[in-house]
């Protein structure tokens, strides 16, 4: 059971290194204002509206955790942004490489932690198998 749960866990992690480096390659910068912050489920949120390279204007809520500092209402902020989704996945363009990465970061966190369960629950079987 635990296996299958580790395996489920690199699929996770798998897709969050793959959409971070994604991110990386393709995103672009943009300025924005913050014209709302709220909170919901004890995490701070927030609203940027920027408008893309194409010239379409965007209103995308922005986490607390995607932030280097979380901005004030009406502040002028740097954000970066796909292309293909604009709204979606927007982040503080001054979050350094482990502020981008931390999604990816804490998913293989807890594939590492499953895989010492896994060894951990094999060898106390193989154990319990020789001493019967």
């Amino acid at each position: 059971m635990i296996a299958l749960i580790t395996g489920l866990a690199v699929a996770f992690a798998v897709a969050a290194t793959l959409d971070a480096a994604k991110r990386d390659r393709e995103s672009v910068e943009a300025d924005g204002t913050v014209v709302r912050r709220w909170r919901e489920h004890k995490t701070s949120y927030a609203d940027v509206v920027f408008t893309t390279a194409a010239g379409t204007r965007v209103r995308a809520s922005i986490s607390e955790g995607d932030w280097a500092s979380m901005p004030k209402v009406g502040a002028r902020v740097r954000v970066r942004y796909l292309p293909t989704d604009p709204a979606d996945g927007v982040t503080d363009a001054r979050l350094g490489g482990i502020g981008r990465h931390s999604k990816p970061i804490m998913h293989w966190a807890v594939v590492v932690a499953l895989m010492i369960a896994t060894g951990w629950s094999y060898l106390q079987s193989v154990a319990d198998r020789r001493r019967d």
